[in-house]
């Protein structure tokens, strides 16, 4: 079993009305040290973070500026592309134009029926009918998963 303290309490009685004086301990006299300097106090008159805030500011100033000078660019290389496409589109045209009038169709059709063929409306035609059997439908990924589950567990 542990072993239990003694407990002693203050005993604050006093007999009568005479309190007992309690005997101070003598005091030693102390030197007096000198007075500590005042340090002058740094004053910063320019707050960093303001200043941080500036150039950042600054800098996304000139950035910005860069970007509208880039994109006037861009502007300007996306006219220059469709003036060149539109003159492409002329000068196809145009070709188109002189290969038409290039080529005589009833030369092409002699020169045609001297090689051995005939018109479309004289050849027999036979149509066919094909069935295309259907796709088997792939399942799903949640299909796949309880697929997966059930054969795990089977």
């Amino acid at each position: 079993m542990a072993k239990q303290r003694e407990i002693q309490y203050v005993n604050a009685y006093v007999s009568g009305s005479v309190a007992y004086q309690v005997a101070q301990p003598m005091q030693r006299k102390t030197a007096k040290l000198p007075k500590p300097r005042r340090r002058k106090l740094l004053v910063v008159r320019v707050d960093p973070a303001a200043v941080c805030g500036i150039l950042v500011a600054a800098l996304l100033l000139t950035l910005m500026g860069v970007g509208y000078f880039r994109l006037q660019e861009a502007k300007q290389e996306a006219i220059t592309m469709q003036n060149y496409v539109a003159s492409l589109q002329a000068e196809n045209e145009t070709l188109k134009d002189t290969y038409a009038n290039s080529y005589d169709l009833q030369e092409a059709e002699d020169i045609a029926r001297t090689m051995g063929m005939v018109p479309m409306d004289q050849v027999q035609t036979i149509m066919l009918e094909v069935n295309v059997p259907q796709r088997m439908e792939e399942p799903t990924a949640w299909q796949a998963f309880c697929t997966f589950l059930a054969g795990l567990f089977a």
